[in-house]
């Protein structure tokens, strides 16, 4: 019984060190708002990176349709590819329209 009431009470005792520590560095803020620009310049360029990958994979895609697919059927093959291209945007926006709201 006391081993509980000791670990409670020096779970408290670190509790209420680690908030004065977080007080301390978030007093100044230069810290934090370093990271979260770090954070979202990384961001960035992930989400460049991505974009940049995507339209490589369109573009390759559409080589591959052109190339393996015979003339009578392209338009078919290409309508479906863009089809689910559309969709899958679709699907991202709604999620991320969801998610902000």
């Amino acid at each position: 019984m006391s081993d509980t009431s000791n670990t409670d009470t020096v779970a408290q005792d670190i509790d209420a060190e680690t908030s004065g520590a977080v007080d301390e560095d978030d007093a100044d803020g230069s810290g934090q708002s370093i990271a979260v620009y770090a954070q979202w310049a990384v961001f960035a360029i992930l989400t460049l990176v991505a974009l940049i990958a995507t339209l490589q994979f369109y573009f390759s895609a559409s080589s591959a349709i052109d190339t393996f697919v015979t003339d009578r059927y392209r338009p078919l093959f290409n309508a479906a590819f863009n089809l689910v291209v559309v969709l899958g945007c679709g699907l991202g926006l709604s999620v991320l329209v969801r998610r902000l709201a």
